[in-house]
């Protein structure tokens, strides 16, 4: 596969009403003169987003569909791309992310072209109304995954320093727990730390890898450059996400150490 400076990724499962618009996306938020590459690992939807990625690269030559023969999760479902990077920046983008010019990309590369000890930026990431989405986190703790659970007016304080309140959301800083609904890897730093924990299957993996990009570079929230990201809070929706994210924060803290507060 020939390089490319900017390669993409995208995670799909029953995406159909969303990965056309994705794709298209993507293709217009492209730096002129940039050479580019996009995947899309598709874990066994049920519904046409296969056959709609398939339509999209008679358009497109820069697709690359990618099909596991099972659904192992958001964070195996990106690594299988390891094998083909050869990029140098790598970006991850959920299925309802939407970029609003190539200004934000070309943001985002130049920050890396200029600090070469970053090896992941985090965004901006604002909801459709053009509201701020929390994302700025700090490591978690018990304490701080159990009053998402509860209610948000307990204990407030805490949860405003646990999502850095008091920055604004308007300067740059060092992140601990970026959202893996976007982010920009530099390609070197992504595969060095091979990629996601395969062990979650979905939810804190993007919490888990940015810690493993901090052990060896820096993660660097950059509100400079932003996103759209129409926000579906499944956790809260059905029970069974629920189940899953209560598993995975135990496999969490299981690796990281049980901090209660």
């Amino acid at each position: 596969m020939e390089s490319s400076i900017l390669s993409f990724c995208t995670v799909t499962y029953n995406n159909e009403e969303q990965i056309r618009a994705l794709i298209e996306n993507i293709e217009k938020s492209i730096p002129h003169g940039v050479s580019t590459t996009i995947f899309v690992v598709d874990n066994k939807s049920s519904d046409k987003t296969v056959e709609t990625v398939l339509q999209c690269q008679t358009s497109f030559s820069n697709i690359k569909l990618i099909q596991p023969e099972s659904n192992n999760g958001f964070g195996a479902g990106n690594n299988e791309v390891l094998p083909y990077l050869n990029s140098k920046y790598h970006v991850l983008v959920n299925p309802d992310i939407s970029i609003s010019s190539s200004k934000e990309i070309e943001k985002m590369m130049n920050y890396m072209n200029e600090h070469q000890e970053v090896g992941l930026l985090s965004p901006l990431i604002l909801n459709s109304d053009g509201t701020i989405q929390k994302l700025y986190k700090r490591n978690p703790t018990v304490l701080d995954l159990g009053l998402r659970f509860i209610s948000p007016n307990i204990l407030k304080k805490r949860q405003n320093w646990y999502v850095h309140e008091e920055s604004g959301y308007n300067h740059i800083g060092e992140i601990e727990h970026a959202s893996g609904a976007f982010m920009f890897f530099r390609t070197e730093t992504f595969k060095k730390i091979g990629g996601f924990d395969k062990r979650y299957f979905m939810y804190m993996e993007d919490d888990d890898i940015t810690r493993k990009v901090n052990k060896i570079s820096k993660a660097m929230f950059f509100p400079n450059a932003k996103v759209v990201h129409v926000w579906q809070r499944k956790s809260y929706k059905k029970i069974k996400y629920t189940l899953m994210e209560i598993k995975s924060m135990v496999k969490y803290f299981n690796k990281w150490g049980w901090k209660i507060w």
